[in-house]
């Protein structure tokens, strides 16, 4: 159940979601959800809202990790900073505008101001390339006592008197943790004089009975689990706030060696179809090798299994069925997300830039572009981001080098061309158009070339499309050179069945991996892009 309040044009957008009592009012849009809690069980939740925003402005200028703003908001020196007469602390989401702003979308901890500046936490993301104008807006963390107030006690939540037995407890997935299946760290519960202590009411953490912990930040676009056990009955919890109309980057972390699980939520109040997620290969986000994990509040259970897993293929397809397209399926407001990402050459950190969808787009949004090949009798893709570092297609394109490249869209588009604007390569032929999936056939393609898909329209907006590709063949390792790396890995994998982990030490494209694989790396060993 959902209920959203805001100006009209707001109110109009969201109505594609549930909408019930909506008002006129000057403010910006605000609403909330209802989310059961079962008992005996763990109930996996978002919050679709953010907390009422302090401050919303525009930058004047960034010095490091300084951001001073337009204009004269006259704050007290400390206004952001958490003390024991301030409970909140605050975080700054960057918002659009700006010359360039490669950052839109990204969270930053406050941990000083004066006047007009605040300084943020860049220890893990910095604010290079953010301009004068660009938007920002100022807004406290949710915390265990802003989502589960003492007012509520028995109403959402139940208090724990004995620590031996927490009836309600907030359990945050552990972000820090390498790997998969993250452990929950901390661990709040609701003291109510637990254990026979006195004065002793509020949050506190598992392993520490007595400290207040209702101040704790939480994490806006990560989920909680809410577990009701010991007793504790069935109870609703209410998500009151603001309806976030910016789009939010979240980080999502990679590892160099194995899968790496991230526990992340979307603040959207409305139910967001897969495709509407902003999940996607075209910008690494989403790639082939990775899983989309969900869970199922309405069966009872601690530590529960995902219910359904998702993977992209050329499109969201279920894990259990590879071949019907299920972009459709619709997210429900709250729904934890848990993405486990694929292991990374080098374990770099990717952003999820998730934008809503009650407000209107601009430009026409790939889901994936990818170089495929059929090896043997499979077929296989390799991702071609659209941002950031071309993605390297090792295989053989045959004497004439030819390649294929497949741009998938979430809905059917047209287009007028396609060409290569820059490098060496031609369009030999392209189809697909009134479809949701372009081919280009392309030939003499060497090294790095830039190919531009003109005029993409999808009924509403027209934009140009272009798709960097970098074509080193041997280059099995992705690097951009062809070296001993390449050579040994190639070996390594001789005589294994071809597979999504190792298809592109199959360089010849034979559907084997053998000697001829082997030699072909050798033969271009010392090249490079």
């Amino acid at each position: 159940m959902r209920k959203i309040t805001g100006p009209l044009f707001v109110v109009a957008a969201l109505c594609l979601g549930t909408l019930a009592s909506a008002q006129i009012v000057t403010t910006d849009p605000v609403g909330f959800t209802t989310i059961t809690c079962l008992a005996n069980s763990d109930t996996y939740l978002s919050i679709p809202f953010t907390r009422v925003p302090d401050f919303t402005g525009t930058i004047q200028s960034i010095a490091g990790s300084a951001i001073t703003v337009n204009g004269t908001p006259a704050w007290s020196t400390g206004q952001f900073v958490y003390s024991a007469t301030q409970k909140n602390r605050y975080y700054v989401l960057i918002g659009s505008g700006g010359a360039t702003n490669p950052k839109e979308g990204h969270i930053y901890t406050v941990t000083a101001n004066d006047a007009s500046s605040l300084t943020v936490d860049t220890t893990t993301d910095n604010l290079t390339g953010i301009t004068a104008s660009t938007q920002i807006v100022v807004i406290p963390y949710w915390t265990p006592a802003t989502l589960f107030p003492a007012a509520d006690t028995g109403v959402s939540f139940t208090p724990t008197t004995s620590s031996a037995a927490h009836q309600t407890e907030i359990r945050v997935p552990n972000a820090a943790f390498v790997g998969i299946n993250l452990p929950a760290s901390p661990i709040y519960f609701y003291s109510n004089n637990v254990d026979g202590t006195s004065s002793n009411v509020g949050w506190r953490v598992a392993g520490d009975n007595t400290t207040d912990h209702g101040d704790d930040p939480l994490r806006p676009d990560g989920y909680i689990v809410i577990r009701n056990a010991n007793g504790a009955p069935t109870l609703p919890f209410v998500a009151l706030g603001s309806v976030l109309l910016k789009k939010v980057a979240t980080a999502l972390v990679t590892s160099a060696t194995q899968p790496q699980d991230n526990a992340v939520g979307m603040i959207r109040p409305i139910d967001v179809a897969l495709n509407s997620t902003g999940l996607n290969a075209a910008d690494g986000s989403f790639v082939p090798g990775d899983q989309l994990l969900l869970f199922n509040n309405a069966v009872a259970g601690f530590d529960k299994t995902p219910s359904v897993t998702y993977v992209f293929n050329g499109g969201w397809r279920l894990s259990t069925d590879p071949t019907t397209d299920h972009g459709g399926d619709l997210l429900a407001p709250g729904t934890a997300m848990l993405i486990r990402k694929a292991a990374s050459a080098s374990g770099q950190t990717f952003f999820w830039i998730n934008s809503p969808s009650y407000t209107p787009g601009s430009a026409v949004q790939p889901l994936q572009a990818v170089s495929r090949k059929a090896q043997g009798a499979t077929t296989y893709d390799i991702n071609l981001p659209l941002t950031g570092t071309a993605g390297v297609e090792c295989r053989s394109g045959g004497g004439s080098s030819a390649y294929q490249v497949v741009i998938s869209f979430p809905v059917p588009v047209t287009l007028s061309g396609a060409t290569v604007m820059s490098g060496i390569g031609t369009v030999a032929s392209f189809s697909g158009s009134g479809t949701t999936a372009l081919t280009v056939n392309l030939t003499g393609v060497s090294k790095t070339i830039t190919i531009q898909i003109a005029s993409v329209n999808d009924g509403t907006n027209t934009t140009n499309i272009t798709i960097p590709m970098a074509v080193l063949v041997g280059d099995t390792t992705g690097d951009g050179t062809v070296n001993s790396a390449d050579i040994s890995q190639t070996k390594s994998r001789s005589g294994q069945s071809l597979k999504f982990s190792n298809f592109r030490a199959d360089v010849t494209g034979d559907g084997n991996i053998n000697s001829a694989d082997i030699s072909l790396v050798k033969s271009k060993s010392g090249t490079g892009l």
